[in-house]
């Protein structure tokens, strides 16, 4: 019995002893084993979803992430190559609003850009072509060359060899006059080409073709290039809408039925005030100025 105990004390001294070798893990931190939980189903799931794609008629390749970046620059890279192309050969000249500016081309054709007014042509102008894009208005002295000058404004084109003509391109209100020489004005449809000659005008049906022509007697039209407005029955609208692109200021109706009383006449636009004051003699109306707005009532 003796022995018996003694070895159950040896034994008891044994377990003691290696049990004081033992480090129990320290408690989890509930954070980190969430996470660590998040991680084993993510793993589960991409596990399931790799398994599904083995198991499926058409093979689903896996690719590294830097493969899948690459892959989408490269894409990228594609779409936005002849955009950026385009704007690094494009030479584009803007007018802002209550601004004016003359240019000389290479080939020695001047143009007037009138105010809210962009030019814009191609690398290569004037040695392999002479074409260039309109929006707003502008007057051009064209020089004969070897090429046809051709500006684009919107859907239609006006093509000439050397001549003075006025673009007006500005939404739907389109219109194209020719002081000197021959144009040839083209729309969305080819049968709807016309040839204008000097003192003809052109006015375009909903901004698509050029409708019939007329003729045209003052003798300095367009008359923004003179800072003159020329009006023949002209609506307070338009009449307003340039007055506001020349001077940078801003002109609203007391009524919107005020916008459609027509005016005619020849009104001298050197200065703001003057302007303003003849156009409210001619329209029979008066305007004052609230705010940073001025009031036609």
């Amino acid at each position: 019995m003796k022995n018996f105990e003694n070895k159950l004390d040896r034994m008891m001294q044994r377990i003691w002893e290696e049990s004081a070798k033992i480090r129990l893990p320290e408690t989890p931190d509930t954070n980190d084993a969430w996470m660590q939980m998040e991680q084993l189903m993510d793993i589960q799931e991409n596990e399931s979803i790799q398994k599904t794609a083995i198991k499926s008629t058409v093979p689903v390749p896996f690719m590294k992430p830097r493969l899948v970046w690459a892959i989408a620059a490269a894409l990228v890279l594609t779409f936005i190559s002849p955009i950026l192309y385009n704007t690094l050969t494009t030479t584009s000249i803007v007018v802002e609003r209550g601004q004016f500016k003359t240019l000389t081309l290479v080939d020695g054709s001047t143009i007037k850009l009138n105010a809210e007014s962009t030019l814009s042509y191609k690398q290569g102008f004037g040695n392999n072509h002479r074409n260039v894009t309109l929006s707003g208005e502008a007057y051009f002295d064209v020089k004969k060359g070897e090429f046809p000058f051709i500006v684009q404004f919107g859907s239609a084109t006006v093509e000439v060899l050397g001549t003075e003509f006025n673009i007006h391109a500005r939404g739907t209100d389109i219109d194209v006059l020719v002081v000197e020489g021959i144009v040839k004005v083209s729309g969305t449809e080819e049968t709807k080409d016309v040839v204008l000659t000097a003192g003809q005008k052109v006015d375009f049906v909903n901004g698509d073709n050029p409708g019939n022509l007329e003729k045209f007697e003052h003798k300095k039209y367009p008359g923004w290039i003179y800072n003159r407005l020329i009006l023949d029955q002209t609506n307070l609208k338009s009449v307003c809408k340039e007055i506001e692109r020349k001077f940078n200021v801003k002109i609203e109706f007391a009524s919107a039925d005020l916008g459609n009383i027509t005016v005619t006449g020849v009104i001298e636009a050197d200065e703001f005030n003057p302007v303003m004051e003849t156009l409210a003699t001619l329209a029979q109306r008066s305007f004052k100025f609230e705010k940073d707005t001025y009031i036609i009532y």
